[in-house]
């Protein structure tokens, strides 16, 4: 099973990079063939089998033979990678499908605001549609409707942080793509580790944008990638974070 996770994975994680580097750009998910990037030859089924037609070709395009980027084979590495941890972590069951949403949102997330510096809406708004789904389906609509209530609550907390952010630096700190990434995560985790991963992501982007502050002299740096690697930490380890809150509340 951890082995079909992981196929099953790459193959998701192919969809996503095209995703996430095709909505961005207003280029159609249904009537735009994959091609090449320099050549724009269009690739063939046996040239788009993740992982192995990358290592099969070397690395380069079939026709042109201009190296790709590892971009592509890293995307659908990790996220077979993710999908086999989220089996290992959680097998079957609310978590582990919840776990596989979260995998998809990260790799799809760093993609996007790496690249141009936007969190896509539809993913956000597939997969909130999905948690609440699935939080019907394995809890009553109580659970569901508190969920539901902390994911607005913070929307607000993020939405506060932001006019914040446009008063003391006279410029927007965050972006609106971070603020409706925030409804999603208290969806996920309920209001307290919601915050405590917002907490986190701050911390997780600190390197980052001391780095890029520094070596780019750059003041903007991509958030969602660290909000979503946030989420990510806290929901793994739910039952750990949910014990330190109580620890100190």
């Amino acid at each position: 099973m951890v082995v079909l996770m992981f196929i099953l994975g790459t193959i998701f994680g192919s969809f996503y990079h095209v995703i996430a580097t095709r909505l961005p750009k207003n280029e159609s998910m249904i009537f735009s063939r994959s091609k090449c990037d320099f050549c724009n030859k269009r690739l063939n089924w046996y040239n788009l089998i993740p992982i192995f037609s990358f290592v099969f070709q070397k690395g380069k395009c079939l026709y042109c033979h201009k190296k790709l980027s590892l971009e592509y084979i890293a995307t659908e590495f990790f996220c077979g990678l993710l999908f086999a941890l989220s089996y290992l972590y959680f097998p079957w069951g609310y978590m582990f499908y919840v776990a596989l949403i979260v995998s998809s949102l990260l790799i799809i997330i760093f993609i996007s605001d790496f690249k141009y510096m936007i969190i896509l809406d539809s993913p956000l708004i597939i997969s909130s549609i999905l948690v609440i789904v699935l939080k019907l389906i394995y809890f009553d609509f109580k659970t569901t409707l508190i969920s539901f209530v902390s994911g607005v609550a913070l929307f607000c907390v993020m939405l506060i942080l932001y006019e914040l952010g446009k008063i003391l630096f006279k410029k927007e700190a965050l972006g609106g793509g971070d603020i409706k990434f925030a409804f999603l995560m208290g969806l996920i985790l309920d209001f307290p580790l919601g915050v405590f991963a917002i907490i986190l992501s701050s911390f997780l982007a600190l390197p980052y944008a001391i780095a890029s502050l520094k070596i780019k002299k750059n003041s903007e740096l991509p958030y969602g990638p660290f909000l979503a690697g946030a989420l990510f930490i806290v929901f793994f380890h739910y039952d750990k974070f949910l014990g330190l809150f109580n620890f100190i509340f």
